[in-house]
């Protein structure tokens, strides 16, 4: 049996390939993986809460003043209601770790998107015009809308791969 492990995106990773190649003993196997889970788990829920910043350390992108008008006192880059720091989470299947989250746009979060969104109609309170707050909320029906963008993440990845045979 062993195991074998490829990091790549970061150098300090390398001191885990070493302290895993001692772990050889497969009884130990689905401690290590659960391990390995939680911490990354607990890892990217600090990113995000408040480090705000890629698996290698690179800070992200501030908002651009005019989304940062938009925003409550509460909310912060990937935080809005919380929804996306809740969702984090990791399971183990087989020999392999899976962490991320099951809402649609986390993906977009972490890859950027390039393409079409079609929002059918519905109404939308409105709570600031011109980058104002109104004094009164207006409930308004918004039509149909079809935008076109493209955002690609400006984070750098890490990726750890742990292959462990018999």
């Amino acid at each position: 049996m062993g195991i074998t492990v490829e990091v790549t995106g970061a150098e300090k990773l390398q001191t885990i390939r070493k302290a895993m190649e001692k772990l050889a003993d497969s009884s130990l196997r689905q401690e290590l993986l659960e391990s390995i889970g939680a911490v990354a788990e607990s890892q990217t829920r600090r990113r995000i809460a408040s480090e705000k910043s890629s698996p290698a350390g690179a800070k992200w992108q501030d908002w651009s003043d005019n989304y940062a008008k938009t925003r409550h006192g509460n909310q912060s880059l990937l935080q809005g209601n919380g929804d996306l720091l809740d969702s984090i989470q990791y399971f183990v299947s087989g020999e392999r770790v899976h962490i991320g989250t099951p809402l649609p746009y986390g993906k977009t979060h972490q890859e950027g998107f390039s393409g079409s969104v079609a929002v059918s109609s519905h109404k939308r309170l409105i709570t600031q015009a011109f980058g104002r707050a109104l004094k009164h909320g207006v409930w308004q029906t918004v039509g149909r809308i079809s935008a076109r963008w493209t955002s690609r993440s400006a984070s750098s990845s890490v990726c750890l791969r742990i292959t462990v045979t018999s």
